[in-house]
């Protein structure tokens, strides 16, 4: 898969023709699958795709909001699909004032041949352009809305079933588990000492579900191990200021400092407590334990 960061009126390359879908692709849930799928059905030409770095919202409101997937998660998903070239494109000042035209002329120098886009798109300086600018140059695929069960699938739905626990509405809505990546980190042990040594994950800018324990999965060293994870402000023990995502992997004594992680969720159990002593929080966390196992045996029936 090629990689192109910025758009040229003279590219230093030739391409072939191109099939091209334009998008932000955060989370790629199963609406971005539809684009990227019918992108690749298309067989008279090669497969692009466009998105952006950092998301337009960002760039326009001067803000660095938690996303669904990182760009790197969004490489390694396209390449899996045999992408070709991907348009991975710096959204700055420049790129956002260009007109719709100068849009247009630009994809035209790439080679582009369709457009697969939703009907929402907009593009151009202040969203100037839609898919009707597009018709007078461009074959233009324009795919609908992708619902499940009467939702509109989004990126913002799918933040707000996050925001909620309901993770198995999430994984309706993605295709599969939502999981964040992460490097362990050195945390302040304090599970050690009551006898659930935890892997602490730094989570980047990773969109967190809701506040609580959690029944996940992890992968280390591409081994899967089942988890029970704490996020939150461990009220009882700490009470740290920044949210922290702490996960006591069973049946597992290594050292993995440093090391690479994916935590995927796969159900809430319950909300962050606070407890009176240090007893009670031990109490409570074996049962939080006993509940995963039961619910990963039942799942694995």
């Amino acid at each position: 898969m090629k990689i192109i960061n910025k758009l040229e009126l003279n590219p230093a390359f030739s391409n072939p023709e191109l099939t091209l879908a334009i998008g932000n692709f955060d989370g790629v849930h199963l609406g971005h699958q539809k684009m990227i799928q019918t992108v690749i059905s298309f067989k008279d030409t090669q497969h692009a795709l466009m998105t952006f770095d950092p998301h337009p919202i960002d760039f326009f409101k001067k803000t660095d909001e938690p996303r669904l997937t990182t760009s790197d998660d969004k490489k390694q998903i396209f390449s899996e699909y045999g992408i070709d070239y991907l348009f991975l494109l710096k959204f700055d000042s420049d790129f956002s004032s260009l007109t719709k035209e100068q849009f247009i002329e630009l994809l035209k120098k790439y080679n582009v041949k369709r457009v697969v886009v939703g009907k929402d798109a907009k593009f151009g300086h202040k969203g100037a352009g839609t898919y009707l600018d597009l018709l007078n140059h461009f074959d233009v695929v324009l795919l609908e809305d992708y619902n499940v069960n009467l939702n509109k699938i989004s990126t913002t739905y799918i933040k707000q079933l996050l925001d909620n626990g309901k993770l198995d509405e999430v994984k309706e809505a993605l295709g599969h588990e939502y999981s964040i990546k992460g490097i362990i980190e050195h945390g302040d042990k304090v599970g050690r000492t009551i006898g659930f040594p935890t892997a602490n994950v730094d989570y980047k800018n990773y969109y967190l579900p809701k506040i609580g324990v959690y029944y996940v999965k992890v992968v280390i060293d591409n081994k899967e191990y089942v988890g029970t994870a704490s996020l939150g402000y461990n009220p009882t023990l700490n009470n740290v200021k920044k949210k922290r995502l702490e996960v006591f992997i069973h049946d597992f004594n290594e050292n993995i400092y440093g090391k690479a992680i994916e935590v995927k969720f796969i159900n809430y159990l319950r909300t962050e407590l606070k407890f009176s002593s240090k007893e009670e929080l031990i109490k409570q966390i074996n049962d939080d334990i006993l509940q995963t196992k039961i619910i990963n045996k039942k799942k694995n029936i």
